[in-house]
């Protein structure tokens, strides 16, 4: 297949957005200090940010490549 660069690029930056989160989201996990409703609290912004990082490449980032 063949793929213009700006698809490919926003993959890699989805790809790196995502493994970022996931390393917060164990990280969070593993606090021992943290209380339970603590850690949910942490994972569930980990997530809203990193669905609106993911959400921000597939809908706004592309306008600015015309």
């Amino acid at each position: 297949m063949n793929f213009p660069v700006r698809m490919i690029l926003a993959f890699v930056v989805i790809g790196a957005f995502t493994g970022i989160g996931v390393w917060g989201v164990v990280a969070v996990l593993q606090a021992k200090r943290l209380t339970e409703s603590q850690r949910m609290i942490g994972v569930g912004g980990i997530v809203v940010v990193m669905a609106l990082l993911v959400a921000w490449v597939i809908f706004f980032w592309p306008v600015y490549w015309d």
